[in-house]
Order: structure tokens, then C-alpha cells, then sequence
């Protein structure tokens, strides 16, 4: 595995979601898993995440803070794999609005191939507009 697991997988149902995927969507799926919980260490905004299952999938959620709508990552397919977000926000379609160039429905999901390769900088951004959403929101108004 590439991207090493830097931050402890807490609860069994977790450890087997992940430990299900194929090797190539799991390194993927933990580079993602350790912005997040980069991006929480980074900014005082965030604050803690916790790490569940909802809806079958691993979801990051910010329970201390609220700052955030939460985050889930799935398998799609063999060779594809989405970030979903709450279909009653905006992030999914500021996300397709700044990011033409991705795979993005515009309402709840953007999706990766394994093969593809992600922009550090850019996903940032969009788990960034999920763990700040409400604090976004509110600083807006």
C-alpha cells in the first residue's frame, strides 16, 4: 500500500469496509482518509472527526465543532470510487462549477477512476468545502 495509514482505523466495521477494497482503491481511498483527518489536525475550524459507518460507507463527520456537512467515500465499482456529500448542500455543485475537468454530478457525488490521479491540492479544496460548510454558511450571512 502506498499511501500508508497514518491515523488508526477505530472500529471493526471500518477496518473491514476498507480491507475489502481492491489494493489500488484502497490506497486511494486512504490518501483521502488522511487529508481529512490532516486538514482536522490543520485547522482549529474543523476540529475532530469522527469516523463511522453511514449508509454502508465510511463517513467523516465534524461532531464537536459542526463545521462541516458530512463526507462519505465509497466504492462505485471495481474501478471506481465517489466522495458523496449531503444532497441538500452546495458543495457538489460548487465543486462541479470550479472543477469542469471532473466527474462530478453536481448534486451529491464526485467520482474517481483508480487509475486516476489526484490532485492533492484540488481535493483538499473540496473536503475543505465539506468540513467547513456550515461555518462557510455562516460566515457568509
Amino acid at each position: 500500500m502506498k499511501a500508508k495509514q497514518k491515523y488508526p482505523i477505530l472500529s471493526e466495521s471500518l477496518s473491514s469496509y476498507y480491507f475489502n477494497l481492491t489494493p489500488v482503491m484502497l490506497d486511494k481511498v486512504m490518501e483521502i482518509r488522511n487529508w481529512v483527518y490532516e486538514l482536522s489536525r490543520a485547522d482549529t475550524r474543523i476540529g475532530e472527526i469522527e469516523e463511522c459507518i453511514k449508509w454502508g460507507q465510511p463517513s467523516f463527520l465534524t461532531p464537536k465543532t459542526k463545521s462541516g456537512s458530512t463526507i462519505r467515500i465509497g466504492k462505485v465499482s471495481d474501478t471506481e470510487y465517489a466522495l458523496y456529500f449531503n444532497c441538500k448542500t452546495t458543495i457538489a455543485e460548487e465543486i462541479a462549477i470550479e472543477f469542469p475537468e471532473w466527474n462530478c454530478d453536481g448534486k451529491r457525488a464526485l467520482y474517481f477512476t483508480v487509475d486516476q490521479k489526484l490532485s492533492k491540492t484540488k481535493v483538499i479544496v473540496c473536503l475543505k468545502k465539506a468540513l467547513l460548510y456550515h461555518k462557510r454558511k455562516s460566515d457568509i450571512l
